[in-house]
């Protein structure tokens, strides 16, 4: 999420630091987990790497981030539902700076749609956790 890549696949720039955090490395994860899941909303104008070629899937993801890192992923469906409810939060601010016409474009009339639905997958995953 938000990095460029390198003819060599490898990462040579990060975009929107004032979107950063520190703190707990699973928030990244629970952010690149849900970021990979299937929305199963056609058209929608928040993409996915979800069916990417080459992408894996999300237990995938889960599984290699704790061999490699060695940390306890237990706790993934928190910080996944997390990030769906950081997300929709975002999405309502752009929903709203919409409705008073700050923000214009393609698809942002249908952003507030969204809400929703990203928080009942926030919910759904703190439930199936």
């Amino acid at each position: 999420d938000n990095v460029l890549l390198g003819s060599d696949d490898r990462i040579k720039a990060v975009l929107d630091w004032e979107m950063s955090t520190l703190g707990d490395p699973l928030t990244d994860l629970g952010l690149l987990v849900m970021y990979s899941s299937d929305l199963g909303l056609p058209k929608s104008p928040v993409s996915t790497t979800s069916g990417a070629a080459g992408h894996p899937a999300p237990a995938e993801l889960i599984e290699r981030y704790a061999a490699r890192s060695g940390r306890d992923t237990s706790a993934i469906s928190w910080y996944t539902a997390f990030a769906w409810f950081k997300l929709a939060v975002i999405l309502e601010g752009i929903h709203y700076r919409y409705t008073l016409g700050q923000t214009v474009g393609a698809g942002f009339d249908r952003i507030g749609d969204l809400v929703p639905v990203f928080i009942e997958h926030g919910l759904t995953t703190l439930q199936e956790g």
